[in-house]
């Protein structure tokens, strides 16, 4: 039986080593900073509890001004009803740096709960001053990264541009590089940045990076010091030897400058105005050495480290059911664009599209992954049949030299499947295939008719021929003349006009006989109007009786005949609109009208 008190003891040193684990320490201090300019290096715990000491170790190339400043913050959580209470102290000292170089800031004892706590080593870069500075004698502290420009203050071409960095200067064909896209500047004023004109890439392939590291940095770049951010990452695979060449792009950069406006009584005030700064393209280049030649004819441009494997995914094989061989290729290089091997299969096997998979992930400054190929068949045919190895050669820069990497092959004893009949299921159907093409059967030339009759020699043939060719010629002048007649509005009315009038004048005998003299006269005046406008060629609208006159007597028609017409025209009118009146008869009228139109027959038509 435990006793209670050992139990207590056990329990109390649990709490203890609990509460030293969950005291977190961590090191927050800038990754570059300028020679003779001041920075802060925090030494943040995590935890219920102070730091009963600390001891900072001594950073070369580095004076300590002051320290520890002690800051402490906390925070609360209440989730599911679990509450949390937790509390960060940060331990601040300030230092000066002296000389350029790269430096360990040491590791920091912190004493906690009566245990030390110790932090990581962590490394600082200290830049050397601008080189404009130190050649005008100015003192390097002060030198000042990241100030804001004057709005009257000229920005040139060494204060903002875009830097394009490679891993690596001099690489194979197809060998992987890595290129950053980097904004300098001396500003920290950059409040945006829009590309106008993507990079270019001309004999590369490409793989872009998604760019997480969105922290600036300060670095020291042709004897000056800028602010730098990343803006694009790449992973480029030239694909040709020689020269290439890689262009940045165009980028418009706004900064907020300042500018000195007059307030009045209190002074002058600095107002944020925005410029836009256009970045002209930046051109960087890589020498690309071809590959060793002759080589080999499993080679298909796969450059890095890989290796090769084979799977058959059965190991019984029945005739008529499906099976596959994969290859599968692994490494790292220009894995994406690597194609793989495919087996040699027999021609008894029915082969069908392959399917490919490819899964690749940046790794560092190259790419990595797998690409897999599998290779369907189905064995039409039964016995035993051999897959040869398959052969898969890559170059190797690090070694300078082709490996070529060989899967195994196999050995297929196929048996007969559930719709095999025979031991050849190929050949059998070839036979039934044959069955369907019959044999030509000879004929003796005797059976043959030996004086053939021509129709170009019988008189039918071409009195057939006459007769078509006069029907096409009678056809295309009536079908000529009635285009003509359609294209010639003016002609197909004075043609019609004497149709209509006929027309509405055995209306009008119908409607006498009926003693619908209201009816009669207004028909005998449509036809009498629309058989002069038609014939004459006068529009309904400028039907008058001067018209009228005018028009008949160009025609050659007499001046009686003409009065005649009029007189028809007016004694219809006053019949037709004062019947109570009008004493005439409408048979008189019907054959005056009958005459009429008769002596207008006889005139010629307006053209």
């Amino acid at each position: 039986m435990v006793k209670p008190r050992f139990t207590l003891f056990i329990l109390s040193l649990l709490g203890a080593a609990l509460s030293i684990i969950a005291q977190q320490v961590s090191v927050q201090a800038p990754r570059s900073v300028v020679e003779g300019n001041v920075f802060q290096v925090q030494f943040v715990l995590e935890g219920g509890s102070r730091a009963e000491d600390i001891k900072p170790g001594k950073i070369e190339g580095c004076t300590e001004l002051s320290g520890p400043g002690v800051t402490s913050s906390s925070y609360t959580s209440i989730i599911n009803g679990h509450r949390e209470d937790r509390v960060t102290t940060a331990y601040a000292y300030t230092y000066r740096a002296v000389k350029a170089g790269t430096y360990t800031i040491p590791a920091a004892t912190l004493t906690v709960g009566g245990r030390q706590v110790q932090t990581r080593p962590t490394e600082i870069r200290v830049l050397p001053p601008d080189q404009s500075n130190r050649q005008a004698g100015q003192s390097a502290g002060n030198t000042q990264v990241g100030s804001t420009p004057e709005a009257s203050q000229q920005i040139s071409k060494s204060d903002i541009f875009v830097r394009i960095i490679f891993n690596r200067s001099n690489v194979y064909e197809g060998e992987a590089v890595e290129c950053t896209l980097k904004l300098y500047t001396k500003y920290n004023s950059i409040s945006g940045i829009q590309p106008k004109k993507l990079p270019v890439f001309d004999g590369f392939l490409i793989e872009e990076l998604e760019n997480t590291n969105q922290e600036n940095d300060i670095e020291h770049y042709n004897g000056q010091n800028y602010l730098t951010a990343i803006l694009k990452k790449y992973i480029i695979f030239p694909q040709k030897a020689g020269q290439l060449s890689v262009s940045s792009g165009e980028y418009d950069v706004v900064v907020t400058t300042l500018q000195r406006v007059s307030s009045g009584f209190w002074g002058y005030t600095n107002v944020p105005v925005e410029q836009t700064v256009k970045l002209a393209p930046t051109t960087a280049h890589l020498s690309i050495t071809p590959l060793p030649t002759p080589a080999p004819a499993s080679f298909t441009g796969a450059v890095g480290k890989f290796t090769l494997e084979s799977r058959l995914n059965a190991q019984t094989l029945r005739t008529n059911e499906a099976a596959s061989i994969t290859t599968i290729v692994t490494g790292t290089g220009n894995i994406k664009y690597v194609k793989c091997p495919a087996p040699v299969l027999p021609s008894d096997f029915e082969q069908y599209t392959p399917a490919e998979d490819v899964r690749t992930h940046v790794q560092g400054a190259t790419v990595t992954g797998t690409v897999s190929t599998e290779y369907t068949f189905v064995p039409q045919s039964v016995g035993q049949f051999t897959i040869a190895p398959v052969e898969f050669t890559y170059f190797d820069p690090s070694k300078r030299e082709y490996v070529t990497l060989t899967a195994q092959g196999y050995t297929l004893d196929v048996a007969r499947g559930a719709s095999a009949t025979t031991g050849n299921v190929e050949q059998n159907e070839i036979k039934q295939r044959a069955t369907d093409i019959l044999h030509i059967h000879p004929v003796a030339l005797s059976d043959l008719t030996s004086s053939p009759s021509h129709a170009v020699k019988q008189p039918l043939y071409w009195t057939a021929w006459i007769l078509v060719v006069a029907i096409a010629v009678a056809f295309l002048a009536w079908y000529r003349k009635r285009v003509n007649l359609r294209a010639d509005v003016v002609g197909m009315k004075t043609a019609r006009a004497g149709k209509v009038a006929k027309k509405r004048l055995r209306i009008a005998s119908r409607f006498m006989k009926e003693n619908k003299r209201e009816e009669f006269y207004a028909e005998i005046l449509n036809a009498l109007w629309g058989y002069i406008s038609d014939r004459l060629a006068i529009p309904g609208s400028e039907l008058t009786r001067i018209n009228i006159s005018e028009k008949l007597s160009m025609a050659g028609m007499n001046d009686e005949d003409i009065n005649h017409i009029i007189s028809i025209i007016d004694e219809c009118e006053m019949a037709r609109y004062t019947p109570e009146t009008s004493n005439n008869s409408p048979s008189r009228i019907y054959e005056e009208t009958s005459k009429a139109m008769d002596n207008l027959e006889r005139i010629k038509p307006a053209k």
